[in-house]
């Protein structure tokens, strides 16, 4: 009897290891998994936000180069204007000129 007592403690400690080195096992696998998980997420994140930077960028950039050539257009036509200004006074001056000299 106390035989059977002393086998059957030995054997609900094997299984009791076993179950134990079963679970540490199982908890190894799931860390790794959420390792990797983790890390698939992190990546993912981090290309998304560099995909929308890069789209706001290029947005950015578009604004810009609209208002450049906006800002172009309004000098250009200042710059018409001024000529023509001057090309109308032009010919006062020289006349302005005669008259002082004559």
């Amino acid at each position: 009897m106390v035989e059977e007592t002393i086998k059957t403690i030995k054997e609900t400690e094997m299984q009791a290891e076993a179950m134990v080195k079963k679970a540490e096992e199982e908890c190894a696998a799931i860390l790794e998994d959420a390792k990797a998980r983790a890390e698939s997420l992190q990546a993912e994140t981090l290309a998304e936000a560099k995909k929308k930077a890069a789209d706001a960028l290029a947005r950015e950039k578009e604004v810009g180069e609209s208002s450049v050539q906006e800002a172009l257009a309004e000098v250009e036509k200042d710059i018409a204007a001024l000529k023509e200004s001057a090309g109308a006074k032009e010919s006062e001056v020289i006349s302005a000129v005669i008259s002082a000299l004559v």
